[in-house]
């Protein structure tokens, strides 16, 4: 009399995709967030040891710290280098 069969099975279908969609929204943003957080250099975050000799350069170059100051900071950026 009501054909509650046709019209609750509808809604378990619908309901059944959207929590599908759903995942896949979310394993998405997952993947993005993961390999941002694999290549920092993707997110133009951290520099390493020879990009930071390279700023501390141009600050030199264009007088924006003393010889002394810029001597002081190459000396401990040459230590903290691992990869000589």
């Amino acid at each position: 009399m009501w054909n509650y069969g046709m019209h609750n099975g509808s809604w378990a279908i619908m309901f059944f995709w959207a929590f599908v969609l759903l995942l896949i929204i979310i394993l998405a943003v997952w993947l993005v967030i993961y390999f941002m957080r694999k290549n920092p250099s993707a997110e133009g975050g951290s520099r390493s040891s020879s990009n930071a000799v390279d700023l501390l350069k141009e600050r030199y170059a264009r007088g924006e710290i003393s010889t002394e100051e810029y001597r002081e900071r190459l000396r401990e950026l040459e230590g903290y280098d691992t990869s000589k």
